[in-house]
């Protein structure tokens, strides 16, 4: 009797805890993203999808991955309230001080500073089309929306108000005398009905108004608990509801309705009731421990509770129960369904814990130390079960005494269990299949095959057994068998299940095959590529599968495929589940998820309108537009983007394409918001973009944004045109300039051969001059006075002088330059001829600088001979006696010739001066000389100098001239 109140005791005790540790399925936002605030007064869901959390430190948007604050300098207080929309779709929020915000342009705006009228209360308001209505201390306001003008349309002290459908309600207190009396009213336009006078005014505590389309509840709190009024709208009637023992001392933050059920939000968490006949029906308490002040229903299903204290929980399924097990200080190792919702789990310290739905009922403890059980299996018909350790032990629990009976290691070490019929059990383990008759009572056995077991079905009067090298199917009565290939190759199955007359298989590397009119083929079911099955049951025409990525319900007839994942709640690989009658019971080593059959457990999931948020265009920041015309260099593009809800991040799959380039879609990877394109070419581009919730069905699309690229001007028709005009252009000029080039090499070759006839012509007026007939007839005199005065070999020398003096002018006068050697011989020879002319009068000496290789030097022909015939005919002829002629070669500054003449005539203008006046002209050898001069400078580039200088005394009296000649070497 003392064990089994201990017993009772410690089922007790573990139940309790067991069943404090129930929830929902849920997330914490603190864990999936940084949130900014624990404290929270009001969540919303606005048009677009965006979560608005109102709270102590401000107001926030969440966008699926990020929280953005909004604020206004001339906000009063940071804590925001009540937030509403119109019917715009416009968001609107008061504070405590009277300030009326409300968001447009992705900013808080100041709509109206009423603190004068709220005296430091939170007014309720509402928001009309033309108006907003404020509930105040001092009364009832409309405000204008356009003018801000302000109009009192009731008097009196409001403390609730609510609205549905353009009509208030609003509970007031009247001061009447020296009583305060508590009234609730109805406001239709500006028109009041005065619906319920309260007789114990004294004992109203926050009293609290909540509107609904079929009916207004009114709550409040007495000395004796709180109390519930239903107004019914049509007749204005008012009947106090029976208030549930649940929430009768519960503190009333507010009062929500969820398709047919009301929530009551509480400082222990969220009261669900159903409501019949006047009658409020308890269903469940959400959320215990938390003190819940508002809760929002998104667009997939996703219920959103802020707390007080510990921000915002979000839970994918209210229908889908996490139980926690840690309180047992074990790891679940097997489960095995029972009869209706019962199910038993087995633990690794020989522990078996038998449940009713999420309630636990019993607790066995197996003898001995403890112990790890593999495998459970139940029989109906005798409440048995079946425990099999993963040692050589196992035992038999009778699940109506209580008893345990040990049957050594009849079952131990399972791998699989099949009930061939109701005295034949197939039983496999790690080295052998065997079927025994009457398992429960003998331990007689038939051993099938050596090899361990995966696992076993039964399907007619067949057994399917998997062994670790090979697929068998055996006759039940003859236990014959066949190996079962796919392909003509042997298969491993990992689990097993049937439908009707189709067996599915579970393989290690085929994926999912059916057996179907003794045939093996692929499943054809369109599960994820890659999915790696875990488990498969089997519920009638339903095919349970179990996976790494959450669990699949597949109908058979209708081939449709759900699936529960991390999106539902389901936050788990799902190894090992069992199928209950109205539940499905997912297994985990330190808890278990509880499931309920039902069509609504399963969300048709939506995608959020999927936004451009910023478009980048390098580096900067720019107006998201629909059309872009940039420059070529303004190629480097990022797009920004998202899709809001509940972890868009985790959830939304992101699609692009940009028809120029590809016109298949690429995958953008989960949890990236961007796309890069670092060097777009020129061109014109349309950029697309889709988003698909991963459960979803269909995909939603940005609106497309065109890029034109201009090309670069090295790439445009102008451009191309400008370059063929400038090539032309240039070799037009280039020919012209050839052509100008060969004009004007024509010209210099013309003058140069003008040049050379010119100084070919000076050259033969040089001879003339030179050889002038004074000269010649003095020479032929001279001649005749020596033959006369038989002087014949004087005549004969100086013939002969005079010939070869001749000869070389014939000669070098052919010649544009000859050698300084040629020259000095030439001017030898004219010296000697000319001092017999002057009766040896003359005195001439001719030096030459050693230095200078006068056989390699060239100078113009008979160049020096004019010069020095200047000045034996105007210097020295004039002159009596002592006459002085030197002519000298010398090198100056190293590179130049300078050739020097030198006389003591009677210089230049004495000789002018005894000229006649027929005479006054430069002799024609100097004039010929000089345009020889400025030829070769010209024309050849000879750089010639002839500098003469008239010789004076200290008095300015002629003492001759001197003539320099200078001329580069070479």
């Amino acid at each position: 009797m003392q064990s089994c109140l201990k017993y009772i005791l410690v089922c007790l005790l573990v139940s309790f805890r067991f069943l404090n540790a129930q929830n929902p399925v849920f997330e914490h936002m603190a864990e999936v993203s940084k949130l900014p605030d624990v404290e929270f007064y009001d969540i919303l869901e606005d048009q677009h999808h965006y979560i608005w959390l109102a709270g102590n430190k401000g107001l926030y948007r969440y966008d699926g991955k990020l929280y953005v604050k909004f604020s206004h300098p001339e906000q009063k207080a940071n804590s925001l309230f009540q937030l509403k929309l119109d019917a715009d779709g416009k968001l609107w929020c008061n504070n405590i001080y009277g300030q009326i915000f409300y968001i447009e342009n992705n900013a808080l705006n100041l709509f109206y500073d009423a603190h004068q009228l709220v005296k430091g209360q939170l007014a309720p308001f509402e928001v009309r089309q033309d108006a907003l209505r404020l509930f105040t201390a001092t009364g009832v306001y409309d405000i204008d929306i356009t003018t801000k003008a302000k109009t009192k349309i009731f008097d009196g002290m409001c403390i609730s108000s609510a609205s549905q459908n353009q009509t208030d309600y609003t509970s007031i207190v009247n001061i009447e005398g020296q009583e305060k009396s508590h009234r609730i009213y109805k406001l239709e336009n500006k028109n009041s009905t005065k619906i319920l006078d309260l007789e114990n005014h004294k004992r109203v505590q926050s009293p609290k108004l909540f509107a609904f389309e079929d009916a207004v509840i009114f709550t409040h709190k007495s000395s004796l608990g709180n109390v519930i009024y239903l107004i019914n709208k049509q007749t204005n009637s008012t009947k106090i509801i029976q208030t549930p023992k649940q929430i009768k001392n519960q503190p009333l933050y507010n009062l929500l309705k969820f398709k047919d059920t009301y929530w009551f939000l509480t400082s222990s968490g969220v009261f669900v009731f159903s409501f019949h006949n006047y009658q409020f029906q308890f269903k469940k308490q959400l959320f215990k421990t938390e003190t819940v002040t508002d809760v929002a229903l998104d667009f997939n299903g996703n219920y959103w509770f802020s707390t007080l204290d510990n921000g915002v929980f979000v839970s994918p399924n209210l229908g889908i129960t996490h139980t926690n097990l840690s309180a047992v200080n074990a790891k679940i190792t097997a489960s095995c369904a029972l009869e209706n919702n019962s199910f038993v789990l087995g633990t690794n310290d020989g522990r078996l814990l038998v449940y009713d739905q999420n309630h636990l009922k019993k607790t066995f403890q197996l003898p001995g130390v403890k112990k790890i059980i593999g495998n459970l299996f139940f029989y109906a018909e005798t409440q048995q079960l079946i425990v099999s350790i993963n040692a050589s032990e196992s035992y038999i629990v009778n699940l109506k005494n209580d008893k345990i009976v040990d049957v050594s290691n009849r079952f131990s070490v399972a791998k699989t269990f099949s009930k061939i019929d109701d005295n034949t059990l197939f039983y496999g383990n790690y080295k052998e299949g065997i079927v025994y008759e009457n398992p429960l009572t003998s331990a007689e056995k038939n051993s099938l095959r050596t090899s361990r077991v995966k696992a076993s079905l039964v399907s007619d009067n067949a057994l399917f057994v998997s062994y670790l090298d090979g697929f068998f199917s055996y006759d039940s009565n003859t236990w014959s068998s066949r190996e079962i290939q796919f392909n003509q190759k042997r298969i491993l199955v990992n689990a097993m299940a049937k439908t009707n007359a189709v067996v599915w298989l579970a393989t290690q590397h085929n994926g999912l095959l059916k057996f179907e009119n003794d045939t093996l083929k692929s499943s054809g079911i369109q599960l994820p590529e890659q999915l790696q099955i875990n488990a498969i049951k089997s519920e009638g025409d339903v095919l349970w599968i179990a996976s790494d990525l959450g669990l699949y319900h597949y109908h058979t007839k209708t081939q449709q495929l759900k699936a529960l994942n991390a999106q539902d709640g389901l936050n788990t690989a799902v190894n090992n589940f069992l199928v209950l009658k109205d539940y499905i019971i997912v297994a985990m080593p330190k808890a278990f998820y509880l499931l309920p059959k039902k069509e609504d457990l399963y969300k048709a999931y939506k995608t959020a309108r999927v936004r451009i948020e910023s478009v980048h265009i390098n580096d900067r920041d720019t107006l998201v537009k629909s059309q872009y015309k940039l420059p070529y260099d303004s190629n480097k593009i990022a797009i920004t983007f998202n899709s809001n809800g509940y972890q868009s991040n985790k959830h939304v799959q992101y699609h692009y394409r940009v028809k120029e380039l590809d016109s298949a879609w690429q995958k953008v990877p989960i949890n990236t918001h961007v796309v890069n394109f670092n060097s777009l070419s020129s061109g014109r581009y349309s950029f697309e973009l889709k988003a698909q919730n991963v459960s979803a069905q269909q995909a939603v699309f940005a609106k497309p944004i065109r890029f034109v690229i201009a090309k670069p001007f090295w790439e445009t028709y102008w451009f191309y045109a400008l370059v063929l005009g400038v090539f032309f252009g240039l070799v037009w000029l280039y020919f012209r300039w050839r052509l100008k080039q060969k004009e004007a090499q024509r010209i210099l070759e013309i003058d140069k051969i003008l040049a050379d006839k010119k100084i070919t012509n000076l050259k033969l007026e040089n001879l003339r001059s030179q050889m002038n007939p004074h000269f010649i007839f003095n020479a032929l005199n001279s001649i005749q006075d020596y033959i006369i005065s038989n002087e014949k070999e004087l005549a004969s020398s100086y013939l002969v002088k005079f010939s070869r003096l001749i000869r070389k002018y014939l000669d070098y006068s052919q010649q544009n330059e000859i050698t300084l050697q040629q020259e000095f011989e030439a001017l030898n020879l004219y010296l000697q001829l000319e001092k017999v002319r002057f009766e040896d009068e003359l005195q001439y000496t001719v030096n030459i600088d050693k230095t200078l290789n006068t056989r390699r030097i060239k100078v113009p022909s008979l160049f020096i001979q004019p010069y020095v015939e200047n000045a034996l005919k105007h210097g020295l002829l004039h002159k009596p006696k002592d006459r002085q002629l030197q002519v000298e070669a010398s090198v100056f500054q190293q590179k130049q010739l300078q050739i020097t003449i030198e006389d003591n005539g009677i210089g230049r203008q004495a000789s002018e001066d005894l000229k006649r006046p027929s005479q006054q002209h430069k002799p024609f050898a100097t004039k010929a000389n000089q345009e020889r001069v400025r030829l070769y400078n010209i024309k050849l580039k000879r750089n010639i100098r002839v500098e003469i200088e008239d010789l004076e005394d200290e008095n300015s009296n002629a003492l001759g001239t001197k003539v320099l000649i200078t001329m580069p070497l070479q």
